[in-house]
């Protein structure tokens, strides 16, 4: 395992425009995707980035500085330097470091092109290494190709009124940084008691499809009451839990969605049926990893969301209307805007009118 992975690093490493020591790096670096995506909310973008990371060397390699350039094509257009906040955004410290002959992972670096047209960023890493009082210097780039989503599928919303996006996901979600496919993925929450409230709302069909598969049986969360927490090691032998109650529909050209924390008892649909956009899956409940109830929406690239290769698929949504509030205390703002596609961002309503 750790060959494979040096081998795959060196490729990535040796590959890099301006390596300081071409051909003989202190520190491989490979990316997670080799491309990252770049996601528009309005006046935001951002794409998240993790770097896998090897030492060559038999000392510790601490980065001293990072300065960030981005580009649309060979013009520089925003750069930030120092880029500290990137490590510690991500939770890690200031100036990471990997010791001798040690891998790491820094993971989550949300990464903030400043324009649609930025197509490429360059990461320059400053390197210190102590030889007894002494203070080696390298330094060592990094540059990755950006671009935003191919095609994204388009999805009808799989509940009716009034909804709140709980989690949506922004680089810091639990969403982007977690694993089983679920890079992409909405929580939603309904938001208007006169129609009763989330636990037991219908869940429909967000597109024409084929049930792929179904767990049912599992008793819906007593809130935080009966919320059944688990350790890293039963996740790891279960990662299904998660979702609990769930249907997986496949919408064709290997694209699947998941529809998760769905009532006990109550999914209306068989592995291999075909359903119809707008007809009931299920009702919204609170099982598996879920202390209030709610939905969880994701759109992924293979049918098994524990399946080797398995990654979100970025979606969108369509027809309903958004509102959103911005600015601070008494300068904010509602904003309400009639939306034919869109990717609804964290903390935004939603409603979606009753199909006729």
């Amino acid at each position: 395992m750790r060959l494979a992975f040096i081998g795959a690093a060196v490729g990535a490493a040796l590959a890099i425009p301006g390596l300081a020591g071409a051909g003989d790096p202190w520190l491989l670096l490979k990316p997670r995707p080799e491309t990252p995506l770049v996601l528009d909310y309005g006046a935001r973008r951002e794409a998240l980035v993790s770097l896998d990371v090897a030492n060559t060397t038999d000392r510790t390699v601490r980065v001293a500085k990072l300065r960030i350039t981005y580009f649309e094509g060979d013009r520089a257009v925003g750069t930030l330097d120092p880029a500290t906040e990137l490590f510690i955004d991500a939770g890690l410290l200031s100036d990471p470091r990997v010791p001798g002959g040690g891998h790491d992972s820094w993971a989550g670096l949300c990464l903030a092109p400043p324009t649609a047209g930025t197509d490429r960023v360059r990461l320059d890493l400053d390197l210190r290494q102590r030889r007894g009082f002494r203070s080696d210097k390298g330094a060592q780039a990094l540059e990755l190709t950006l671009r935003p989503p191919a095609d994204p599928p388009v999805l009808s919303p799989p509940v009716q009124g009034k909804w709140t996006i709980t989690q949506g996901h922004a680089c810091g979600t639990a969403h982007r940084r977690g694993p089983l496919g679920q890079e992409f993925a909405w929580d939603l929450a309904a938001v208007d008691p006169g129609q009763g409230p989330t636990f037991g709302r219908p869940v429909l069909a967000p597109a024409d499809g084929r049930v792929v598969s179904i767990v049912d049986g599992i008793v819906d969360n007593e809130e935080a009451r009966t919320y059944p927490r688990r350790s890293l090691v039963d996740a790891l032998r279960e990662p299904l839990w998660y979702f609990g109650n769930h249907v997986v529909l496949d919408l064709g050209g290997g694209v699947f969605v998941l529809l998760a924390h769905l009532k006990k008892g109550s999914i209306a649909v068989a592995p291999g049926a075909a359903v119809r956009k707008g007809s009931r899956i299920g009702l919204v409940g609170n099982s598996g990893n879920a202390i209030s109830a709610h939905l969880h929406v994701q759109v992924m690239n293979r049918a098994d969301p524990t399946a080797p290769g398995v990654t979100g698929v970025p979606a969108l949504l369509r027809d309903y209307v958004e509102i959103t509030t911005r600015g601070e205390r008494h300068d904010r703002e509602t904003v309400v805007r009639r939306v034919e596609t869109g990717d609804p961002p964290q903390g935004a309503v939603i409603v979606v009118p009753e199909s006729p």
